[in-house]
């Protein structure tokens, strides 16, 4: 099964792919038509990643130790020699269906994902054969661009040096901070089309973690870098099923109920199979503070 995103971007993008002395370029892929500007299809999975890990932690109103905050937010790692663990890879994808769906590295195993997350690539006259839309008349050329930033040093500006006590400094003179930098960016207006592809035997609540991800996204809607400077607010459709248009959600009834479903699961399954993601953990048991109710901290 697949499912096709697309995004309309109502600022500037930055995906910065190379940099060079102080200019940082737009990622770019070699194709048939040659070089074309995508947004990493495993950018959007971490975006996605990182808001499953959120809801989740959010909802059961815990905190946790480092060890699972790294498995959750960042799909964790291998620390030791691989063994197949056929009870507690069971376990995981039972009660935890996100990490069922994005996979993971838990310490000496390897779960594999059900979702693959394409490259988003720009709508235009290159991308034709890739993304099946039709010519557009516009190359990818025409949204590309270059904006410069001014670094400033404050310290150097009389009104501001007031605040900077100045009594320990080394009274050497000091190079300033100042810079100027540039980055390549992709307009306004510009769409992007990407693929979500689902392997066999996914499941409804793993489906449910997918669209999840997709509402919590879209309640602040990024894609890139530089959002502290404007950058990366967009728009989104998938398929007549969830969007975000002007920062409001819509969905379909039966996203509705699979978000519903899900939120109910992770509701109701609590918080004590937490540490099964904690390597050796097994028994779903709190062990070692790994988890701490979150009411109790101050």
């Amino acid at each position: 099964m697949t499912k096709k995103i697309k995004y309309t971007m109502t600022a500037p993008v930055s995906h910065i792919g190379e940099t060079a002395s102080t200019g940082s370029y737009f990622n770019m892929i070699t194709t048939s038509e040659g070089k074309i500007p995508v947004i990493t299809g495993n950018s959007i999975r971490g975006q996605l990643r990182d808001c499953l890990a959120a809801h989740l932690l959010s909802t059961l109103n815990v905190r946790v130790d480092k060890e699972i905050f790294q498995v959750l937010f960042s799909g964790g790692n291998i620390s030791g020699s691989m063994k197949d663990d056929v009870e507690r890879s069971r376990l995981i994808r039972e009660h935890f269906p996100f990490i069922s769906l994005l996979g993971g590295g838990l310490g000496t195993m390897i779960m594999s994902g059900k979702l693959l997350s394409g490259f988003a690539y720009p709508i235009c006259d290159e991308t034709c054969q890739i993304t099946n839309y039709n010519l557009t008349g516009h190359s990818w050329h025409e949204y590309m661009d270059a904006i410069e930033f001014s670094r400033m040093d404050d310290s150097k500006n009389d009104i501001k040096s007031i605040y900077i006590n100045e009594e320990n400094e080394d009274k050497k003179s000091k190079a300033s901070t100042q810079m100027r930098y540039e980055v390549e960016y992709m307009a306004a207006g510009t769409e992007f089309i990407q693929t979500f592809t689902f392997l066999d035997g996914l499941t409804d609540l793993e489906l449910g973690a997918f669209y999840t991800a997709l509402k919590e996204w879209f309640k602040h809607p990024r894609l890139g870098g530089m959002s502290g400077k404007g950058f990366g607010f967009f728009d989104a459709e998938i398929e007549n099923e969830i969007k975000v248009n002007n920062n409001i959600i819509s969905m379909s009834d039966d996203v509705s109920r699979l978000i519903a479903n899900y939120e109910n699961y992770v509701q109701t399954d609590g918080s004590e199979w937490l540490c099964i993601l904690k390597e050796g953990k097994q028994d779903g048991k709190k062990a070692n503070k790994a988890v701490e109710d979150n009411s109790t901290l101050n």
